[in-house]
């Protein structure tokens, strides 16, 4: 991508020629859109991002071969806000671990029956996520990778690394309590996009998202 960006930038300045020229306006400026006073330019790094974000998006959105062979090998005892880098990891899954908290940013679940939705990490009660709402509790929590469909299963019994004093018992059974008042329903979480009117994914929509916010 840089060496892309690099020919790009000297194709502008130079031309067809060999002579250096100055560069009068920084390559992030011309990048901008003509609204914001650049010339349109497409960012290829961002584009990059963009378009690699949207694997993510079918592989949790579609089925296939491809989606089934990475589903087995990559995610069987994790999802996909949980899956972390390994040694042995690919290099194309490489590639897409390092974009995946962009597509997390833009990624809603709506939790139905919760076999996709993380308990502590996931935004799927009260509009945040409960390690936000609950940061003493979940610093305590052994399992915070535990998907909220799991805690149901075992009745809201987690393990945590100590005894909860009395005050923090207490709020951990008002946790309790808001999760076993939650409307599931026996059918799969689905998947929305936040940046999107449609909630779609589309690849525009993460540009324009790092565009506006200036970084990664």
């Amino acid at each position: 991508v840089n060496i892309l960006d690099k020919h790009r930038r000297s194709l502008f300045w130079q031309g067809g020629g060999t002579k250096k020229k100055y560069h009068l306006v920084k390559w992030s400026v011309i990048c901008l859109s003509k609204q914001k006073g650049g010339l349109g330019v497409k960012d290829i790094f961002k584009m990059n991002i963009s378009l690699l974000s949207k694997w993510w998006w079918k592989l949790e959105k579609e089925d296939g071969l491809w989606q089934t062979l990475v589903k087995k090998k990559y995610l069987q005892k994790d999802t996909i806000r949980s899956v972390k880098n390994k040694l042995d990891d690919s290099p194309i899954w490489t590639n897409l671990l390092k974009v995946k908290h962009v597509y997390l940013r833009g990624r809603k679940i709506l939790t139905k029956n919760g076999k996709n939705s993380l308990f502590w990490e996931d935004s799927w009660l009260k509009g945040q996520p409960l390690c936000i709402n609950h940061p003493v509790l979940y610093d305590l929590c052994d399992e915070k990778g535990i998907t909220v469909y799991e805690v149901l299963r075992r009745n809201g019994e987690l393990d945590f690394s100590r005894w909860l004093p009395p005050f923090l018992f207490d709020e951990w059974l008002t946790v309790v309590d808001n999760v076993f008042s939650y409307n599931f329903e026996n059918q799969d979480d689905i998947t929305l996009w936040k940046w999107n009117s449609k909630k779609k994914f589309t690849t525009k929509s993460v540009y324009y998202y790092l565009s506006t916010v200036g970084n990664t």
